[in-house]
Order: structure tokens, then C-alpha cells, then sequence
């Protein structure tokens, strides 16, 4: 996935930096690093076959790798960053070394340098007639997020990544004059596929966030100054609720949960256009919206599809169990021995996600087939209830689940962390939705947290949650 060598060359792009709030280094410094990584491979014997295990986390140093090995056709896992800790969990067999990259001191020349950061590690299991590798194209795998069960690891060969990062490019209307910065973990196929390999594409300037502090956001903001932003629902929430006064940026992505609706306004005047990305660990970018949307559209919807996305839904004429098909897509699952899992469906992709389609073509994700539950005979989405729910201003996120089974159907439990200073009740919640809600979507139950437990893509941790 050649993005690097032709960026070095054009004039107005070199001197763009990306930075980390530790290093930073300009494109026209990254071929230099490229030369140093060839050095590294070569005294170990790395093979152009061979696929490697990179822990990924929001630094330079990890972005310098990651992109050497798109570079030069390397097939790679990314994991997050700590995985490897305790060998949990299992390393897959077709990996034959495991990189992190590390930075031990703080002398920027010498730590950017991959024989000082880049540790690696052998993997004892490795075996090393994978059906993975039996075809030779590149590839990147990335597990599915695990928001309500065990991950998988989807491949996508180097191609179509690129096709996909290209789609995104166009869509966002990304240039060398912006200067984007990226709290999403860029390990996961939004922050990677949406946000950076696309930023890159484009030579913006990049600041890349390492654990979506929100102190330290505010800090480099002033600093980066920087005009498109990708972020999580939650953390553009909590954005929100924290800084008091404006920065106007170009654009502002968002993927994963819903926005909350009385957010989204209030959101578009402290900090200018939100638009929607609708996406999958499988299919990378699928839909999303431009600042050109009228604000109602954007809030509502995920946009108009990708070009080469199609829709099918699995029900009535405009709504209904979301399929997709993209040209760009994933080529399919492998387990752990990198054996194919057989998807069948033609091509077409289950989403999960029930959704319903303008006519005009404006994707609007209803909630998610499996975050619902038949109550009265009757398909009650989580999503509905959570929406109500947060029409409360006292109520700074929510998030429900399934529980016992009822003479209704399946409990709903609704899980609320309340503003600090706010005195509501979970029997005030309850009467709330009683007076906007039909009887079978009101919650059985409304328990208050301090927090609600997340994973590092922004999306609540349902598992864990439901485990308390």
C-alpha cells in the first residue's frame, strides 16, 4: 500500500507533521525512518512471506511501523496495545513474530530509530504452512470488536484497504491543508480505515491521541490547532459537558454508538459540522455524511453509501435487517490455524443491525437485531429506550440490556450514569419514560453507575456490563 513514497516527493506536503505530544517528525522524514526499519528486517532474516503480530497504539512509533509494513506488502494482526502481556490472548499460529514498539528514553533522534523501539518476539507457535498464507496477496487482520461476545479476525487484503481508505479521502474531502487529530484507537477498522490511513492518503498534518485523555485533548488543541477531528460518540459527549468555550473545526467524524440527539445541536454550535460514519470491522467504511447534509439529515442518518456499497433489508421495502455487499470488503474469517470460516450468503454481509433507507438513500440504523428483545409480542430495540432516556439532561450516558425472562418477554434493564450535581432518581427514569413510552418499552429496572464500562472503540462493553 504505497502512500509514503509518493507523499515525499510533493513540495507541500513534506514539511506536514505527524506527532504524537512526544515525537514528532515531518513526511519528508519518514523514508529516512523506512531505511532504518529495512536494516532491522534484514539482520533478522524476515522473509517478504512472513506475517507478523503489531501491537498498536496511538504513537509515533507504532504509526512508523505500521506503516512500513503496508508499505512493503507485509501481511500483519494489529492488536492493541498490552496484548501480548501473559500471552493473552493465544497467538495464532500463522504469526511469526510478535512487534511492539517501545520507546525506552527520550532523545527524539535516536528513539525514532526502529533498533531502539522495535521489540520482537518469536512465536513459539508459530506454524508455518498456514492456509492464510497459501495465497500471497497482503493482508491485515483485525479482530471484530467483541461488544456482545467472543472477537473474530476478519481479513482484508492491501487492495481493498486502500480502496476503502480512498472512499474515505473523497467522502471527508480530506487535503494536505488539514490538520486532523485522532483520539480513536487506530488498531480498530474506524480509527485506522476512516481516520488515519486516510489522513495519510491525504499528507494532512496528524496529531494522534493515545488514550482519548480529555485534559490532554483540550491541552493539544491549542497547540495542534487542528480542523477535522475523529472521535467516538462518547468522547464527543463528554467533550461537550467539559469545554466551555468554541473551536470551530471543518469537520467532525463520529462512529460507533448513537449520538445523542439533544447533543448533536449543541455540539454543531461549539464546534462546528458532525457527520455520522456508519462502518464494520468486515467492510471498513460502508456510509457516511458531508458538512453539505443539512443538519437534520446528518443527525438523523449515516448518509448516503460508499461507492461500490450495496443495501438490502431483509424485511419491508424501507426497513429492516441491514445487508451489505462492498466491492471493498473483507474476504472472510479465518480462525486461529488461519483456516478459512465458510460465510456463505453470496457476498452479501448480515450487519446485525436493523436500519431503514430514505428515498433518497440516507442510511438511518434503527439498533442493533441482537440489542432488542420481543416484549407483547412486539421487537423492542434497546436503542429506542436508550434514546428516550437521554433526552434527559440529568443523564450523561445509558445504555440497556436483557434480562429475565418476564410474563412481558425478556426484562429491560436501563443502566444510567447521572450528572454529578443532579439529584434524579431511577424511579424518576421510570416515570419519564412511562409518560413518552408504550408499557412494553418502559424499563423493568433502572440502575445508576458512576460509569459505564467501555471498549477501546467507544462502544459500551455490553459483557461487562451485564456481568455486575
Amino acid at each position: 500500500m504505497k502512500f509514503i513514497g509518493c507523499l515525499a516527493e510533493e513540495r507541500q506536503i513534506t514539511d506536514n507533521v505527524l506527532t504524537d505530544g512526544l515525537f514528532s517528525l515531518s513526511y519528508g522524514q519518514i523514508l529516512g525512518c523506512f531505511e532504518q526499519f529495512n536494516r532491522v528486517f534484514t539482520e533478522n532474516g524476515f522473509e517478504p512471506h512472513d506475517c507478523f503480530i503489531l501491537e498498536v497504539e496511538n504513537t509515533i512509533p507504532t504509526a512508523l511501523t505500521l506503516l512500513y509494513l503496508l508499505e512493503n506488502a507485509y501481511s500483519m494482526l494489529l492488536l492493541p496495545g498490552g496484548s501480548l502481556i501473559g500471552n493473552s490472548p493465544p497467538l495464532p499460529s500463522f504469526c511469526r513474530y510478535a512487534l511492539t514498539a517501545q520507546v525506552l528514553d527520550r532523545d527524539e533522534v535516536e528513539a525514532l530509530n526502529p533498533a531502539r523501539f522495535l521489540n520482537i518476539t518469536a512465536n513459539p507457535a508459530w506454524e508455518p504452512n498456514s492456509p492464510l498464507l497459501e495465497e500471497t496477496s497482503a493482508k491485515l487482520l483485525l479482530r471484530t470488536s467483541g461488544s456482545t461476545g467472543t472477537p473474530k479476525m476478519a481479513v482484508h487484503t492491501h487492495a481493498n484497504l486502500h480502496s476503502n481508505v480512498l472512499n474515505c479521502v473523497h467522502r471527508f474531502a480530506l487535503s494536505y491543508a488539514d490538520r486532523v487529530v485522532i483520539p480513536a484507537p487506530i488498531y480498530h477498522m474506524y480509527g485506522l480505515g476512516a481516520a488515519f490511513l486516510p489522513s495519510i492518503a491525504a499528507g494532512a498534518a496528524l496529531d494522534l491521541q493515545k488514550g482519548a485523555n480529555l485534559l490532554k485533548f483540550i491541552q493539544r488543541e491549542t497547540t495542534f490547532n487542528p480542523n477535522v477531528a475523529f472521535m467516538t460518540p462518547s468522547f464527543a459527549n463528554t467533550l461537550l459537558q467539559t469545554r466551555k468555550s468554541a473551536h470551530l473545526y471543518r469537520l467532525t467524524v463520529t462512529a460507533g454508538d448513537r449520538f445523542r440527539t439533544d447533543s448533536f445541536a449543541r455540539y454543531e454550535t461549539t464546534f462546528g459540522p458532525l457527520v455520522q460514519l456508519y462502518g464494520s470491522t468486515e467492510l471498513g467504511a460502508i456510509a457516511a455524511g458531508t458538512p453539505a447534509l443539512p443538519m437534520e439529515v446528518r443527525q438523523r442518518t449515516a448518509g448516503l453509501p460508499m461507492p461500490d456499497v450495496q443495501f438490502r433489508l431483509q424485511g419491508q421495502d424501507s426497513e429492516g435487517e441491514l445487508w451489505c455487499k462492498h466491492t471493498y470488503g473483507f474476504k472472510g474469517y479465518v480462525d486461529m490455524r488461519g483456516n478459512p470460516v465458510d460465510l456463505g450468503a453470496d457476498g452479501w454481509f448480515c450487519t446485525k443491525d436493523f436500519a431503514r433507507l430514505s428515498p433518497e438513500g440516507y442510511l438511518e440504523v434503527l439498533g442493533r437485531s441482537d440489542h432488542s428483545v420481543n416484549r407483547d409480542g412486539l421487537l423492542v430495540f434497546f436503542a429506542d429506550l436508550e434514546k428516550i432516556i437521554g433526552t434527559l439532561e440529568q443523564v450523561e450516558a445509558v445504555a440497556v440490556t436483557a434480562g429475565s425472562e418476564t410474563e412481558r418477554g425478556k426484562k429491560l434493564i436501563a443502566y444510567c450514569v447521572i450528572a454529578k450535581d443532579s439529584s434524579l432518581s431511577a424511579k424518576a427514569i421510570r416515570a419519564h419514560c412511562f409518560d413518552k413510552l408504550p408499557r412494553r418499552v418502559v424499563p423493568d429496572e433502572v440502575r445508576i453507575l458512576d460509569s459505564l464500562p467501555l471498549l477501546p472503540n467507544g462502544k459500551v462493553d455490553r459483557v461487562k456490563l451485564t456481568a455486575r
